[in-house]
């Protein structure tokens, strides 16, 4: 979790207008919005203030929204990088951050492991990264869902259907929780997986439209080997 700050946050709309008495431009500005001829969605403008104190009753927002994180310079937890050749990288998985290093899950060796915040900034500089606000999983967690689904039959016949259950079981086993926001709003994670297996189900194809728009092979090895002058993860940058 990112360190959290105050924030005073003003969403207002302004409309000029010619009037005989403050109460008549107050009257009418009502009147606009009643009608919706004024909106917030299209006509506010918001301000952000850093609050250092005061104020009651803070609402706490989701992280990364925005989704304007740089997650080179502020790496968090399930951000994810992919290194190697192939169709199927191995991929480096955030698992927690500290103040002076990054701990990660590496799919390859199937064990967590960690390096200093720079040398990891360094590799993410030169590897592809993909931000855990992409709402985009690695390969190798979708593969262990289809595998487990195909082990226990319930990807082809008259009873196949995507099991919550064992996906939010094999999500947070990686460390995919959802928090309030997502439960309230759907878990993006648990969405994009059922969404790959339901297509799978009804088209029985090798390869459904949601893998390959993610470059997904489902029946792919999704095992690992690399070539002579690639080095490994934690040879990188030598």
């Amino acid at each position: 979790m990112a360190l959290q700050r105050r924030y005073k946050v003003t969403t207002t709309v302004t409309q000029y207008m010619w009037a005989s008495s403050r109460a008549d431009a107050a009257k009418f500005q009502d009147e606009l919005i009643r009608k919706e001829r004024l909106r917030l969605q299209r006509d506010g403008e918001t301000e952000v203030k850093f609050c250092f104190g005061g104020g009651e009753n803070y609402l706490e927002a989701p992280e990364d929204i925005s989704k304007t994180r740089n997650p080179i310079d502020e790496p968090r937890k399930l951000d994810w990088v992919e290194y190697g050749q192939g169709d199927n990288p191995n991929v480096a998985l955030i698992t927690r951050v500290s103040r002076r290093k990054i701990y990660y899950f590496e799919s390859e060796s199937g064990i967590e492991r960690s390096i200093d915040r720079d040398r990891w900034a360094d590799w993410a500089s030169r590897l592809t990264i993909h931000p855990s606000y992409e709402e985009t999983l690695p390969p190798f967690i979708i593969k262990e869902v289809t595998d487990e689904h195909q082990k226990r039959g319930i990807l082809s016949g008259f009873s196949a259907t995507p099991d919550s259950s064992l996906i939010l079981e094999i999500l947070e086993k990686y460390g995919y929780i959802p928090d309030d926001y997502e439960v309230e709003n759907g878990y993006w994670a648990e969405n994009l997986l059922d969404a790959l297996l339901s297509e799978r189900i009804l088209t029985g194809g090798p390869k459904s439209a949601i893998a390959d728009e993610m470059g997904i092979d489902e029946h792919a090895d999704f095992g690992v080997s690399f070539s002579q002058e690639l080095p490994s993860f934690d040879e990188f940058d030598k």
